[in-house]
């Protein structure tokens, strides 16, 4: 996750500057596939770790962390998306700055050694009321 979050800094900078403010959230999902042996509850566990370092560092404090398992989807066995949602670009850039040496970037290690997540995508979430 560390390699991704570091490449999509520089574009979530670009994106901070060339989007005008407004009430946007923003989505970072991963893929991810559970190990062998491994449990969606295994997964919600270090997840659950992961957020709570997450939440202690600066940008982090309104970050959210959803797992989606697939019920009707063309994946294979063990299939998910981690989904880590910030409330703005700009907190979401403050998080990811800080990444590199934090608490979670630690808490990486026992995350995958329950899953291994791949590629990932970032999304502009409009609430619409």
């Amino acid at each position: 996750m560390k390699n991704t979050i570091l490449k999509f800094m520089f574009i979530s900078i670009l994106m901070a500057i060339a989007i005008p403010a407004h009430a946007a959230s923003v989505l970072h999902i991963w893929s991810c596939e559970l190990e062998q042996g491994k449990t969606p509850a295994d997964a919600e566990a270090v997840s659950s770790a992961w957020l709570k370092a997450a939440k202690g560092m600066k940008g982090g404090d309104q970050l959210k962390v959803y797992l989606d398992y697939p019920i009707a989807a063309n994946s294979g066995g063990g299939s998910f998306k981690f989904v880590l949602i910030a409330p703005s670009f700009e907190e979401w850039g403050v998080f990811n700055g800080g990444y590199e040496g934090s608490a979670a970037a630690k808490a990486d290690e026992d995350f995958f050694s329950v899953a291994k997540c791949s590629r990932s995508s970032i999304w502009e979430s409009n609430e619409i009321e």
